[in-house]
Formats: C-alpha cells, sequence, structure tokens
C-alpha cells in the first residue's frame, strides 16, 4: 500500500491562482448553433465536428498527424487570450428530449479548435496538478466562463508529464489550452479500478477550480475509505486553438476549353469534387467511361465513385490528398496519377501545400 493522499495537499492543485475578469460575458457572446446550423456562418472546428458526425471517418482519411505537424499552427499568446468564444449547441430529434451544450469555439474561422489527452500521474507527495488558470471571460451569473492555462508550477506533475509526453513525441499542457474535462483514476489493490470524472468546458474560474478540487478530493476519500489505494492519474482532455491549414488547388483546364488556370483555397477535410462543383467546375466529362466500360451519357452517379466523370489528373502535391482506397485504385490502374474527386480529400496528415490538378484529363492532348 503507498502512502495516503493527505486532503490538506489539495490546496496545492494551484499554487498560482491567476484570474483576470475581462469585460462582463454578457449572452450575445454565446453564439447559437441550432439544429446542425449556426447562425452566423460555420467555422473549421465547427464544420469539421460536422464532418466526423457523418458516416465518413474524415480523420480517419486524413491519417496520422505528427505532433510536429500540429505545433506550426500553434498560435501567440495575444491571440490566445482574446480568441477564445463560447457557442450553444442544441441537439433535436423526433420523440427525444432537446439537449442543449455549450463548447468552446474560436472568434476567427482561420483558426480551430483541437483537442487532446494527456495523463498526469499523482503522488501522495504531489497530489495536485501544479497548473495555473487565467480566467479571460466570465463574470456570469450562471457561472459560464472561459479559463486557460496561463502556466505550470516549475517540478510540478503536469510539467513533468508533459516533459515525459513530449519524449514520446506526443503534446502536453501549453499556454492558451483550455480544460474540457478530468477523469480521476484510483488503482486499488485486488485491480479494482475507480474512475471519477468532471466536465469543466466553458465554466467560469469558480467554477472550475471547485470541480477539479472536488474531483481530488474524491482521492483522499478513496484513502480513507479503504486506505488501499495503489496509484492515482488524472486525464485531462484539453482543447487548444491553432490556425487553420490551407491547401491550395490549382485547377488546369484542357486548352480546348480557353479557360485559365484558377486556384481555391481548401481545408483539411473538404471533398475535391464537392469544393470544385460548389465553385462552378464542370466536372462531367463527355469522354468519361464508368468503371466496366459503358458510358455514362454526361450524368454522375452522385460521388457514388462509380461514374468516373469526377476524375482529375493530379501533376503535383498528391501527398496532400487522402490515400485512395482498393476500389479507385483499381479502377485507375491504367491511369496511376488519375484521381476520383469523389473520393479525394484534402489535407492528409493536416499538412498545407499546394495541389495541383488536370480538369477532365480525357481532353488534354
Amino acid at each position: 500500500m503507498i502512502a495516503a493522499f493527505p486532503s490538506a495537499a489539495i490546496s496545492l492543485l494551484f499554487l498560482c491562482q491567476t484570474i483576470s475578469l475581462r469585460a462582463f460575458w454578457t449572452a450575445p457572446k454565446l453564439r447559437s448553433h441550432e439544429g446542425g446550423t449556426r447562425k452566423g456562418g460555420p467555422t473549421f472546428g465547427t464544420s469539421t465536428t460536422a464532418l466526423h458526425e457523418q458516416a465518413i471517418n474524415i480523420r480517419k482519411l486524413l491519417g496520422d498527424v505528427s505532433p510536429a505537424t500540429l505545433s506550426g499552427y500553434n498560435l501567440p499568446r495575444d491571440v490566445l487570450d482574446t480568441g477564445w468564444t463560447a457557442e450553444v449547441v442544441t441537439k433535436t430529434a423526433k420523440g427525444i428530449d432537446e439537449a442543449t451544450s455549450v463548447r468552446l469555439a474560436p472568434r476567427n474561422e482561420t483558426h480551430y479548435v483541437d483537442s487532446h489527452r494527456l495523463d498526469v500521474p499523482l503522488t501522495p507527495d504531489s497530489p495536485g496538478l501544479g497548473i495555473e488558470l487565467l480566467e479571460v471571460e466570465g463574470g456570469r451569473e450562471d457561472g459560464l466562463g472561459i479559463v486557460i492555462v496561463s502556466g505550470l508550477v516549475a517540478g510540478g506533475n503536469a510539467e513533468r508529464a508533459s516533459a515525459a509526453a513530449a519524449g514520446r513525441g506526443r503534446e502536453g499542457v501549453m499556454y492558451g489550452d483550455s480544460i474540457a474535462s478530468a477523469a480521476l483514476t484510483v488503482e486499488r489493490s485486488g485491480g479494482r479500478v475507480d474512475v471519477t470524472t468532471v466536465a469543466t468546458e466553458c465554466l467560469g474560474y469558480d467554477r472550475t477550480v471547485g470541480a477539479l478540487v472536488g474531483l481530488l478530493s474524491a482521492l483522499s476519500d478513496a484513502d480513507r475509505d479503504g486506505g488501499d489505494v495503489r496509484g492515482a492519474s488524472v486525464r485531462l482532455t484539453l482543447k487548444r486553438m491553432r490556425r487553420r491549414p490551407d491547401v491550395r488547388v490549382e485547377l488546369r483546364y484542357p486548352p480546348s476549353q480557353g479557360l485559365e488556370p484558377r486556384v481555391i483555397e481548401l481545408r483539411p477535410g473538404d471533398n475535391l469534387r464537392t469544393a470544385m462543383l460548389q465553385r462552378g467546375v464542370v466536372l462531367n466529362d463527355e469522354l468519361a467511361l464508368r468503371y466496366d466500360g459503358k458510358g455514362t451519357n454526361s450524368g454522375n452517379c452522385g460521388s457514388g465513385g462509380l461514374c468516373r466523370t469526377c476524375a482529375v489528373s493530379v501533376l503535383r502535391g498528391g501527398e496532400l490528398l487522402s490515400e485512395p482506397k482498393m476500389n479507385e485504385r483499381r479502377m485507375m490502374q491504367d491511369n496511376p496519377r488519375w484521381r476520383l474527386a469523389c473520393k479525394s480529400w484534402v489535407g492528409r496528415g493536416m499538412k498545407e501545400g499546394t495541389v495541383v490538378v488536370q480538369v477532365n484529363p480525357r481532353q488534354w492532348v
């Protein structure tokens, strides 16, 4: 049995409690997002969330993302101090009660909200997190607000956990992160594991600190109850605001069409076919054939990946497109540079850059 976790030590959670009540956070700053359509226009963060809720798993299509790539999109402190806002999300369904929640969002649509987790081990000698907090929006009677990390206590558990994560090529805690939730895991003798979770996203300073202190108090209670605590850790779910990476797609048209090359700017997770059609690019190639050799009659299969009318020839930047699936590889085995635009999502690995494609490749001589 390890030493007891003293309740008095819970006060070590925050050694430097920094609080700044900026302007009173009035209700209009909470943006409304009902039925999947946000009033005032979408941002990158909400757009990606909507995509992830569809049957298509965009994260999986875009592949693994390295922390080194993501760190290139981190924002300076002055932006993190003022760039956060919140939005009210209301979900309704027939026969199901309405559910409303508040979530973090960027003020600027060129930014997006990312999330990651960090496990912070606790010890009897150091049962706190060692995190300094700053309230950037607050003062509401309902206790809502926005609290971000303003620093880590030197030698504290969060700092050590962040350093260990960096050594494994993962992300830790940094200035501007917001703690969305925290889960306390208590390991007991005999293999028993207790997990307690608190949600802190979009809570003001007092409610955030109260939730986290109460969470760690459960550790002292668990130790008093049986004295059989073998280990404990807190898993932090952190929200981080980043610059949105951009992918430029240069469209080149067949000489017979007499059109100048055109550049469109997309976001990681955007579908190439959808983006082109939204911008008026004609993809229904009369020379196209279905995968089985039958004519398309200038129609299309509605992005089913069957008719090949939306095929493009990728001249450069193919590494920024999602990996082709086996069916597409078979269909395009005679033209390995070609891709089905309907099955191509930009921004693989969350990388930015330029993709150059030829539209209607069958019409090129």
